[in-house]
This record gives C-alpha cells, sequence and structure tokens, in this order.
C-alpha cells in the first residue's frame, strides 16, 4: 500500500536512505554519499513534515520511498529555472523488495500526485537509473556538473 508519510515514519525512512547509501558505498558508488552523514535525517524530517514523502508498505513494514518536493539548493545548482517545477528526491526501495516492483509503483502514484512538470537527476554514469526514468515518460535534457537530468510534464 502507497500512502502519505507520518511523523510515525520518520525512522524508517531514515533507515532505508541510511541503509541504500551504505550498499552504494560498499560497491564503489558515488551516488548518496552525503546520505550518509547525519544531516540526511533532518532532510527527512523536513519533507515528512511538509507532506511530501511516500511510503510504500507491505505488511505494517515501510519497505520503500520517494519524496515530491519543492525545489531545494540542490536542484537550484543544477537548474537555471529551477522553481518552474517539483522534485523527485530519495526514490529508495529496501533491498529484499528488489525486483517487486516497487519503485515503479512509488514512481507512478508520484507522478499522479504531481501536476506540471516534475524534475529529477541522478549520477550521469548511472547507467540503470539513465534507463530508468525515461520509462516513465521522462525526458533527458542534459548534463550539468555530472548528473543526468531528466523532465517531465504531469
Amino acid at each position: 500500500m502507497i500512502r502519505l508519510a507520518t511523523q510515525a515514519d520518520l525512522e524508517a525512512v531514515d533507515q532505508l536512505i541510511l541503509r541504500k547509501a551504505q550498499e552504494f558505498q560498499a560497491v564503489g558508488k558515488t551516488q548518496w554519499q552525503k546520505y550518509l552523514e547525519p544531516s540526511r535525517t533532518e532532510f527527512v524530517r523536513h519533507d515528512v513534515t511538509n507532506g511530501t514523502v511516500y511510503v510504500y508498505e507491505q505488511d505494517e513494514v515501510v519497505v520503500g520511498s520517494v519524496s515530491l518536493i519543492p525545489p531545494t539548493s540542490w536542484d537550484k545548482n543544477l537548474w537555471d529555472d529551477a522553481e518552474a517545477a517539483v522534485y523527485l528526491h530519495r526514490l529508495v526501495v529496501a533491498s529484499d523488495m528488489k525486483g517487486k516492483r516497487v519503485g515503479e509503483q512509488l514512481m507512478r502514484h508520484a507522478l499522479i500526485e504531481a501536476t506540471g512538470p516534475v524534475r529529477l537527476d541522478c549520477v550521469a554514469t548511472n547507467e540503470f537509473l539513465n534507463g530508468y526514468y525515461p520509462q516513465f515518460g521522462f525526458l533527458y535534457v542534459g548534463e550539468r556538473d555530472g548528473f543526468s537530468l531528466f523532465a517531465k510534464e504531469c
């Protein structure tokens, strides 16, 4: 079941993000290094408090989440007109749910909730994500500072 996250979900979402960042680090990926820092909890708390996080819950356990948020300083560094869209960030799924289409369901739900332009980015060398996002109608619009930029009108 996908639903809006509550304060009760804060730790579960925070730990999903931390575990994924640790998994990336263990295999030498540079993606999500900033989420290894304790400050990641403040990102999560801010987004949950503002009602911009959706969670995928199975058997009363949060196994995935995604944030659909207004532009942050990160987005403003990557996009010249950052205020023109909302941004999809921190799409994460527990590793033991791999292959069960949880990420796909979260993505589709977030896009249903969005109105107007939606944008996202990923490390330019991440072949999987560069091929994944177009499946949802995102168009590659270029690269900036080592990140691929994608946009979609909802």
